[in-house]
């Protein structure tokens, strides 16, 4: 058996209208009812961070909204350190007016509606450094209200002081010049902070750039040169830096040292600052011992002899050193040219030095060895000589002529043999006389120095 199948009957679709309301096969649709749209409000400020002085514009931005909505106002007062520097104006197709409140208020109003949309803009300037907030609240017919928010950065620019490492400096002394960078700003950071400092024509840097700087970026700095530099330093919100130089009196007087204003990129330009310093006087030497230019003997004893004064304006003298400490012996037994310097210090940093050349002519000293004396009169020994030059050997009576010569040159230290005989005059006087006492002298002329003579006398026979 089959089973039963149902019978569907035909339906019929249908449209119509009833009252205003679409009716689909018997369902009844409301047609779309327009629903109003709140007006909202939104600001910027362009560029959002500036420098103190410098000006940024503001720019309010409402859309259009609904067509029967009226009455949009909003009152801006800006924050603490900000101005206006014209009069606020709306773009072409906006029904609302802006004006100036004095220099810190911004009014808008548009009674009837907005048109197509309202843009109002105005210039304001950054009197102090901060980060200001601006909130702002649109109102309308329509009870919903619509806020903005946005901050400007005003930033303040890099702060420098400087400082020397003391009052009163003398002549060729160093003290150090300290350059203190400040950012004074606890929100921002400053970059590419740079300053030059041009010294007084009697400063002169004293060493080479980087012993203290602690800024980043490059310092600029050369020995001998008048000028420290800094270029593209950084430092975080609220901190300070240095640049530590050392600086050297070429001169005297009462100098300032000004450096340029320091600026950032963001902060701009900054301040100058100065320092001021003595210079005096360097300290006076009285050097008595060694003489300049003089020849003195080997081995000969020769004290120094000096003494160190400050100058009438300085602070005393805090030290007064020499190659040999004043009353000690030179040291005499290196033959050839020497140096001596006495260096005179202040309590106020001034330095002073003396040199005086001088000379100690080679050892002249000899050593005599053992003497024979051989009969015929012939005499021999030795002689140790400390370096080059010539030996001359005399033999002598009393009253009488010299008995018997020898000389020889030598070209090192060493030992020589001397070798002395009489000649035939002499050679007969010893015959006739059968002994004879003579005196045997040894002069010593060391190449380039002065003579030296040592005797002694011995007994001939025939």
């Amino acid at each position: 058996m089959s089973e039963p199948v149902a019978t569907v009957p035909a339906v019929r679709w249908w449209t119509g209208l009833l009252a205003g309301a679409l009716v689909v096969a018997g369902v009844m649709v409301m047609p779309a009812v327009a629903v109003a749209q709140t007006a909202t409000i939104s600001e910027a400020f362009s560029p959002a961070q500036i420098a103190v002085g410098a000006t940024s514009t503001v720019t309010f931005t409402i859309p259009s909204s609904d067509p029967t909505a009226s009455g949009f106002t909003f009152t801006d007062s800006l924050p603490a350190g900000l101005t206006l520097t014209d009069t606020p104006s709306t773009n072409l197709g906006c029904l609302g007016t802006a004006t100036a409140n004095g220099s810190s208020e911004i009014d808008f109003s548009a009674p009837v509606g907005l048109g197509t949309g309202c843009t109002v803009t105005a210039q304001v300037d950054g009197l102090e450094a901060g980060n200001g907030d601006n909130p702002v609240t649109l109102t309308s017919s329509d009870p919903s209200t619509s806020t903005g928010d946005v901050y400007l950065d005003v930033v303040a620019p890099p702060t420098i002081s400087a400082a020397f490492g003391t009052s009163l400096l003398g002549l060729d002394g160093t003290t150090p010049l300290t350059l203190t960078i400040t950012n004074p700003n606890q929100t921002a950071s400053l970059t590419g902070i740079g300053f030059t400092d041009s010294l007084p024509s009697s400063l002169v840097v004293g060493g080479p750039a980087g012993a203290g700087d602690t800024c980043g970026g490059t310092v600029t700095a050369s020995t001998g040169s008048g000028s420290i530099g800094l270029s593209g330093g950084v430092l975080p919100p609220g901190a300070s830096c240095t640049v530590v130089q050392d600086v050297i009196a070429v001169g005297t007087g009462n100098v300032t040292d000004t450096t340029s204003v320091v600026s950032s990129n963001e902060g701009g330009a900054g301040n100058a600052t100065s320092a001021t310093l003595e210079l005096v006087g360097a300290p006076v030497i009285s050097l008595l011992s060694p003489l300049s230019g003089q020849d003195y003997a080997f081995d000969q004893n020769v004290r120094a002899s000096y003494s160190c004064t400050d100058d009438p304006s300085g602070t005393g003298i805090s030290a007064c050193t020499g190659t040999v400490p004043n009353g000690a012996l030179l040291d005499t037994t290196k033959p050839g040219s020497h140096t001596f310097t006495v260096t005179a210090t202040s309590n106020d940093g001034g330095v002073s030095s003396d040199t005086v050349f001088y000379a100690v002519a080679p050892d002249n000293l000899v050593r005599l060895g053992r003497v024979h004396a051989h009969r015929g009169g012939l005499v021999d020994f030795t002689v140790t000589v400390p370096g080059p030059g010539t030996i001359d050997v005399v033999e002598t009576r009393p009253r009488h002529a010299a008995f018997a010569r020898w000389r020889s040159s030598v070209d090192r230290a060493g030992k020589v043999t001397a070798r002395i005989k009489p000649g035939p005059g002499g050679r007969a006087t010893l015959d006739r006389r059968r002994t004879l006492r003579v005196t045997v002298s040894v002069t010593f002329t060391p190449r380039g120095g002065n003579a030296k003579t040592t005797s002694f006398r011995v007994e001939l026979s025939s």
